[in-house]
């Protein structure tokens, strides 16, 4: 049972003090979570504290590789929009 932060962590250093189980630590090029510490949570919080203060969608995986704020969950915006919009903004 641990979670896992991919490369498009920002390292904004959000997530590492709220760690109950001082998992998440910096490294280059983004932090990370140290597997043997990682609890998820489970006996501190209902939802793991680094996915609910992350700003970046889809930087936290649980163990099945599953992103904790997929693609359109913090920002509310369907992924096909926001690539449309994207596309539109390389485009000019």
């Amino acid at each position: 049972m641990a979670l896992k932060i991919i490369e498009s962590c920002v390292n904004c250093f959000a997530c590492e003090p709220l760690c109950p189980s001082k998992a998440i630590y910096e490294a280059k090029p983004h932090f990370l979570i140290d597997a043997k510490k990682c609890t998820e949570c489970v006996g501190d919080f209902d939802v793991p504290q680094c996915a609910s203060i992350c700003p970046i969608e889809g930087a936290i995986l649980d163990a099945l590789n599953v992103p904790l704020n997929p693609a359109g969950s913090l920002t509310g915006i369907p992924p096909e929009k926001m690539a449309e919009a994207m596309a539109e903004l390389q485009a000019h």
